[in-house]
């Protein structure tokens, strides 16, 4: 038999992981009937953000900086960037920077394949993070 204190223990622990994000669901990548209608080409984008800051996000196109939203601490997003997002020679460019900070870090301006989506992880020290693209 466990004691009242360890079992209130365990309870909380539960609690404080999924406060923390443990118990988030996964980003999931929106169906094709879903996206069909927008804009051709674009970007399909899961963001996972393993800092604990907020941060916000922006596509770059032609050096001008357009904010998509912030993603809040150790969350996970999925993005949809439009034709007008892209460059001017079809190419995704996004930037992060965490909110308070003046400092922007730049994903390097990539091709997508078609039938790809983007995977960017923002980790804590966020020169540190990641791109890469993977298949549907």
């Amino acid at each position: 038999m466990r004691s009242l204190p360890m079992l209130l223990l365990a309870g909380a622990l539960a609690t404080s992981a999924c406060a923390l994000g443990a118990c988030a669901p996964a980003a999931t990548i929106p169906s094709s009937s879903l996206v069909n209608h927008l804009t051709s080409p674009r970007q399909i984008v899961r963001v996972s953000n393993h800092s604990w800051d907020e941060i916000e996000l922006s596509a770059i196109r032609g050096g001008s900086r357009r904010i998509l939203g912030v993603i809040s601490a150790a969350q996970q997003t999925t993005l949809v960037v439009s034709e007008d997002m892209l460059d001017t020679d079809g190419r995704l460019q996004l930037a992060a920077r965490v909110q308070g900070r003046p400092t922007v870090m730049l994903m390097q301006p990539l091709r997508v394949p078609n039938g790809n989506y983007v995977d960017w992880s923002l980790e804590n020290d966020i020169g540190h993070s990641t791109v890469s693209f993977f298949p549907m």
